[in-house]
């Protein structure tokens, strides 16, 4: 489970690193940034939609959105063909997993532009 304080703590860091960089390379690594940071609204958005998975697509976990998207097409399938109580069990399984992350929806963000940013970091202090 990701802790609040570890992961503020690690961006502080990495902002921290990031100030270091010589200037030219500062403004490289902000500029590739603008096209991978991802805003914590959009994900909590797409998380509202807690059937579809579409939450996982925005953060790159295709797997994950693909396995929530089956499980809620088969689910829905299901009540519509009569089956309403093993579909109904699949939503629910799906809601009861996926609400921790509607919850920390932020922190599950900021978490990934951490990464993000991590890697990026690298590889601009590598070129």
């Amino acid at each position: 489970m990701l802790n609040r304080e570890q992961v503020e703590q690690q961006q502080e860091q990495l902002r921290e690193q990031i100030a270091l960089l010589p200037q030219e390379q500062r403004k490289h690594f902000y500029q590739l940034w603008q096209k991978q940071v991802k805003d914590p609204d959009s994900y909590a958005v797409l998380n509202y939609l807690l059937l579809a998975g579409l939450h996982h697509f925005y953060l790159g976990k295709w797997l994950r959105g693909a396995v929530n998207l089956v499980i809620s097409i088969i689910a829905i399938l299901l009540v519509a063909l009569g089956v309403g109580l093993l579909g109904l069990g699949l939503l629910v399984a799906i809601t009861i997993v996926e609400l921790p992350a509607l919850f920390r929806s932020e922190l599950v963000v900021l978490d990934y532009n951490n990464q993000q940013m991590q890697q990026l970091l690298e590889q601009v202090k590598s070129a």
